[in-house]
């Protein structure tokens, strides 16, 4: 079975197939994150900072596998951890992507940082402040539809009742 993402950018999925490949950040798929999945945040994570770093002829390719490696971690954020998982899932996720692939100083940094102010890692290049600025907006881009889909949902139970009270 051959993996593939949405995006139709041929380097861009050149770039992310050997983490995605990854057995262990498959499992990804099966983790709630923002009302989706993390293995497509993380993907849509890294192709915008992809693109963007691209654009600026910056670092793309280690931004883009860093990008898809940013929240490579499997715990739940449950209502009790919640802060301390905000604040530590970057070391976490570093310490996953160490265990499957050779990083850089640069994928370290972005996966370490992207959480900047929340973490306590300052970014130190300008592609991992990227990659901080594209989750942020990417997060809130995820919770906004999962948001719509809930109200379109209820919106349709009230419908039913509603037609149900004609008869």
């Amino acid at each position: 079975m051959k993996i593939k993402t949405n995006y139709y950018d041929r380097e861009f999925n050149q770039v992310i197939m050997p983490i995605i490949e990854n057995e262990e950040y498959q499992k990804t798929k099966d983790c709630i994150h923002h009302g989706m999945n993390r293995y497509d945040h993380m993907i849509r994570v890294s192709y915008y900072s992809y693109r963007i770093t691209k654009a600026l002829r910056l670092n793309y390719k280690e931004t883009a596998r860093a990008a898809a490696l940013h929240d490579f971690f499997f715990e739940d954020i449950n209502d009790e951890g919640k802060v301390k998982r905000l604040v530590n899932h970057p070391n976490v996720a570093l310490e996953n992507s160490k265990k499957h692939f050779e990083l850089t100083q640069l994928e370290e940094d972005i996966i370490k940082a992207h959480m900047f102010p929340v973490g306590r890692h300052i970014p130190k290049y300008l592609e991992s402040w990227i990659v901080d600025l594209v989750d942020d907006v990417v997060s809130v881009y995820e919770k906004t539809c999962v948001l719509k889909e809930n109200m379109s949902l209820g919106f349709s139970i009230i419908m039913m009742f509603v037609m149900m009270l004609k008869k």
